[in-house]
Parts: C-alpha cells; structure tokens; sequence
C-alpha cells in the first residue's frame, strides 16, 4: 500500500512539473482526453405519442344466445389510452381500453346514436368520432338478466391492472354500467373506510361514484348494486378490492421498516359486507318535471326515515353539491340540518345563470362517525326562455340559434307575401285615385266626356 502511494504521488509530480515547464503539454493532453469522452455517444430512444386517432365506428345489430345487442367497433390507435362511449348524448360508459363494446342495455326495434372519443395518455389530447347511428333488431326471443360492470377505475381502465388496482388518489373515482336503465345503485366501501351511498344511474345505466371524502390507507372493498327500480327483487351486485398506498416518504433508520409490525387487514367477500346506515332518508327534486331555467332556485326535499337513536334530534351537517353529467362538481356547500325521525327538510340552492344546459345531479352527503352516506337525484337546466308562451312552451335563444336558416326563410317568405300585397293594393289605390281625379274634374267643366268610339 506504501509502495503504491510512493509511486502514484511521483508520477502527479512528474506530470504537473512536466505542465509547469510547458503548459502546451496540459493543454493537449487535457483536449484528447475531452474528445476521447466526446467519442462516447450516448444513444437516448425517445417516443413521443401523437394525438389520438378519430375513431371510425362500425355498428351490427345482434340476437345472439336470446341476448340483443349492438356491437360497436373501431380501429386500435397506439396513441389512445382508453375510450369513453356517449349514447344519445349521455354517457354509456368510460374508461374502456378496447377498440370494441357490446351494447346489451338496448330495446326491440329501437334506434340509438352513439360517439366514441379516443382519449390520449399525454395531457388533454383526444379525438371525437361522429355520431353513428343503428336501429336494434324488431324479432328477438330475449331473456334479459341483469348485469353489471365496474370499467373504470381511477380514470383507467379496471383490466388494465392485472390485479388487484393500487393507487395514492385517496379519492379515486368508480364508473360502471348495468342494463338496468335509471337503475337505483347503492354502494358500500369497507373496511376499514366505510362509505354508504345511494343513487340513479342514468337512462343509458351509466353510473359514477367518487368518495367525498378521503378513504384510508390499505386494501378495501368496494361494492356497487344496481336495483329495478320497478322491480326490487331485480338486482346484480360486483365488487372490486383495491388498494390506497402511502407514497414512500423514506425511513429514519436501517432497521425501521423491518421491526416496525402492521396489523393484518381481513378483507370481507361480497356477501359479508354488509353496512347499516345510521340514518335512512330520500331526497327528491320538487320542480316541475324535474326541469329549471338557467338562475333559478332548484328546490329540494329530504325525508329523514329513520335514524339511530344516537344522532335524532341532532344538527348534523350536510354537503349539498351540483354534478354535472361527467361527475364534476359545479357546486357544493355545507349546512347544519335538524335530524329526527320523520323529518321534513326543504332547501333552494340558487343556481348560477351562468351554469350550462344539460343534465345535472343534485347529491347530499352526511357523515357520522367514520361512515358516510349520500342520495343523488337527476334534474335538467334549460336555457333561459326569451320568448314564455305560456302552459309550458316557450321559446329559447339555443332554439332560435339552431333554427335560424328556418326563421330566416319563414321571414323572407312572410316579406314576399307582404310585399305583393303591398304593391296590389297600391295599384288599386292608385286606380281608384285616378277615376275619382277624372270625375271631379268633369263635374267642374275643365275636360269633357269622353266619346265613345264607333265602330
């Protein structure tokens, strides 16, 4: 080791007197060693994904093993990270990752309109197919048993996993579908969150769900049931596990990830997870027919069917929040409200006139303790009327937009008709003004009668 520093220290010396004595020396064995690591190229494969491709979509009508179905089918696109379906303007379902769906939540000789929009994985790009259009088969000998599907997860699709999905979005979000058209949905989530929920899917049994609150960290259960709404005993559960990871903060020591002992969570099945609400209430949209104009008041009604004994006669505070069609929240806010049993609580959340037309979801929430338990109900916004007719009809600016080559040929034709008879009767006036001229002057002598003409 001496020996070994002995000559490394002399051959330092040797090289920088031989520098001090001719700094040309330096000079050039510095520059070789630079192009000597310049040499080194380092290949970097980089691929950067376009924007997705406008899907092209090919619809068949089926009657297959007593099941009617439209089969919707488009191209793969690499640059497309999953696909969300609208029918009939509302969402079918989201967060698919294959270039295809079956469609079994469909009618006899019924015809829908579907979109497809590609989404990318990279920022906001995506890409809007056009409106495709197909009429279901009139003759199928059906037997319709319900189903339901959870697609998405967290905005991915729930395949995509490959397992159980791990996320750290405390609030991730669940969307499925049912062929239980505006089927009731209740969902639980527990342990250890406990969450309880209940509301209406849409037409097409589209549904959303977002935790309005934090769920803990570890591996839960989530459980969605879709209900007839005509028929209670109708119904169709799935559930899906998953998990909310801590981002990994680091450790303070070698050893403390290794003595440091967690206590094993049992995750229930299905069929044990079984939650009771402390309360039981409805929520119900009092406008008429569930419609209101842009800057109105939305007024809606609780009633409270029991609650446990613990909380009735208590202020609780509840979370009142606007849902768009996506499931974004447009609106929330929070008030105290008198809970007892049989309790009747009417609240008007005032709208901005801003807010945009289209299908909304009025949804309360209440905490207690540890469990959260929500309603939703469905309303539309309409845009401002400028023209009431009265007895419900009324014209709107959207209409007048929409139709304004109809209305501008209705009033070039009504112009037209004005002015033909505008100039018919100008030119009997004028007629009738010359035969009275002619007269008058006659009686006054200043022209005589005039001669007929003999043959």
């Amino acid at each position: 080791m001496r020996v070994h520093m002995v000559v490394t220290g002399f051959s330092l010396s040797a090289y920088f007197l031989v520098a001090f004595f001719d700094p040309g020396f330096l000079s050039y064995d510095l520059r070789q060693k630079y192009h000597a690591l310049a040499d080194d190229v380092i290949a970097v494969t980089a691929t950067v994904l376009d924007v997705p491709v406008k899907p092209v979509v090919i619809i068949t009508a089926q009657c297959v093993a007593n099941t009617l179905s439209l089969e919707l089918d488009w191209a793969d696109d690499a640059n497309t990270y999953t696909y969300d379906i609208d029918r009939d303007g509302l969402p079918l379902v989201t967060g698919i990752s294959s270039s295809g769906y079956s469609d079994t939540a469909v009618a006899l000789g019924t015809s829908y309109e579907y979109t497809v929009t590609a989404q990318g994985p990279m920022g906001p790009g995506f890409a809007v197919s056009d409106p495709v259009s197909m009429t279901t088969l009139s003759v199928c000998e059906t037997i319709v048993t319900p189903t339901i599907t959870l697609t998405s997860f967290d905005s991915r699709s729930v395949d995509s996993y490959g397992g159980t999905p791990r996320v750290f979005d405390r609030r991730p979000t669940f969307a499925g579908t049912t062929n239980i058209q505006n089927a009731i949905i209740q969902v639980v989530v527990g342990p250890p969150s406990s969450f309880l929920s209940e509301f209406t899917a849409n037409s097409n049994g589209y549904f959303s769900w977002q935790p309005p609150l934090n769920f803990a960290f570890g591996t839960q259960v989530f459980t969605v049931t879709a209900i007839d709404p005509d028929d209670s005993s109708r119904k169709v559960s799935t559930s899906l596990q998953f998990e909310i990871k801590k981002k990994d903060t680091g450790t303070s020591g070698s050893n403390s990830s290794s003595e440091k002992k967690t206590a094993k969570t049992v995750i229930p099945s299905v069929g044990e997870l079984e939650v009771k609400a402390p309360v039981d209430f409805s929520l119900s949209v009092r406008n008429s027919e569930k419609k209101i104009f842009q800057g109105e008041a939305l007024n809606i009604f609780l009633f409270i069917k029991n609650i446990d004994s613990r909380y009735h006669n208590t202020n609780i505070p509840v979370r009142y929040s606007i849902i768009d069609s996506k499931g974004n929240i447009v609106i929330t806010l929070t008030m105290e409200e008198l809970f007892r049993r049989g309790a009747e609580i009417q609240r008007q959340l005032d709208l901005p006139a801003s807010i945009a037309s289209g299908k909304y979801f009025v949804q309360t929430e209440v905490s207690f303790d540890q469990m959260n338990v929500s309603r939703r109900e469905g309303f539309t916004v309409l845009d401002v009327p400028l023209l009431n007719l009265g007895g419900g009809a009324f014209i709107t600016y959207a209409e007048i937009v929409n139709n304004l080559g109809w209305i501008v040929l209705t009033l070039l034709t009504l112009l037209l008709f004005w002015l033909f008879m505008f100039m018919r009767e100008y030119g009997m006036y004028l007629q009738a003004l010359r035969h009275i001229a002619e007269r008058q002057l006659m009686n006054a002598g200043f022209i005589t009668k005039r001669r007929e003409g003999t043959k």
